[in-house]
């Protein structure tokens, strides 16, 4: 018993360094680069475009990451309890992050659609209807935020720390339908996107350079997209296995003792 509390302390304090490795140079970087793409896409952009509406909304979600972040470093260090304060970051955390996902997501598939279809993309596309896709997205996730913190009857006592082994479907919901899913579709797209391109370079060589800095920019959108995200859901994904795979050992030992 003592060694796993050892261990468990071990693994806690792991997790707390790790963060303050990763999560200070985001805070340092993000806020700044935060700030200037707000004045770009806020005061500097006249015409509003579905790209606009989808990145404003995209800074909006990272801020509140951003916000969120010196809190979830505090709660780990320091073991806070589940209070009002902690729910509320929760709440703002694991809404926020599936929405950059999501506006990510949106802005491959409108780009997606004004290249590949640019005939229909006239029909489809408009900033309206792109800030009607992002108003019905937050409100997807606050609805399944609230629903989800309150169907859940794990009874955790440290913010932000998993006790049980108890396996949580609704964790392994939003990790499918949340990332694994949109990433597909994100890589679709940019592949789609990608090979469009190439061939209007074939027919148009004084486009050339222009079509390569999109290519490019498109390239690194999408390895950014898999090296920030894909590492946290990785690891809730592995978390949920080992959940199972105790919780398989737990109920084993329980028909054994009976």
């Amino acid at each position: 018993m003592q060694n796993c509390t050892k261990d468990d302390d071990i693994l806690q304090k792991g997790i707390v360094l790790f963060q303050l490795i990763v999560y200070i140079p985001v805070l340092s970087l993000g806020i700044p680069l935060t700030m200037t793409a707000f004045w770009v896409f806020c005061c500097k952009l006249k015409r509003w475009t579905e790209t606009r509406v989808y990145m404003i909304n995209l800074m909006v979600a990272d801020s509140f990451l951003l916000f969120a972040l010196p809190f979830l470093i505090y709660f780990n260090k320091y073991d806070h309890p589940v209070d009002k304060l902690c729910i509320t970051i929760q709440n703002i955390y694991f809404t926020n992050m599936p929405m950059s996902i999501l506006i990510i997501t949106l802005i491959a598939i409108d780009r997606y659609i004004a290249i590949k279809f640019p005939l229909k993309a006239k029909i489809l596309r408009s900033p309206l209807k792109s800030a009607s896709i992002c108003v019905f997205v937050w409100l997807t996730l606050i609805v399944y935020s609230y629903l989800r913190r309150n169907l859940d009857d794990r009874k955790e006592k440290l913010c932000f720390q998993k006790e049980t082994v108890q396996p949580n479907y609704s964790m392994l919901f939003s990790v499918i339908f949340g990332y694994f899913i949109p990433s597909g579709i994100v890589i679709f797209c940019s592949v789609q996107v990608i090979k469009c391109l190439k061939k209007k370079m074939a027919t148009s060589p004084h486009e050339t350079k222009l079509i390569q800095k999109a290519i490019h920019i498109i390239s690194v959108n999408l390895c950014v997209f898999v090296v920030c995200f894909l590492p946290f859901y990785i690891t809730l994904l592995f978390r949920a296995y080992l959940d199972m795979g105790n919780r398989s050992e737990w109920t084993t030992l329980e028909d054994d003792a009976k």
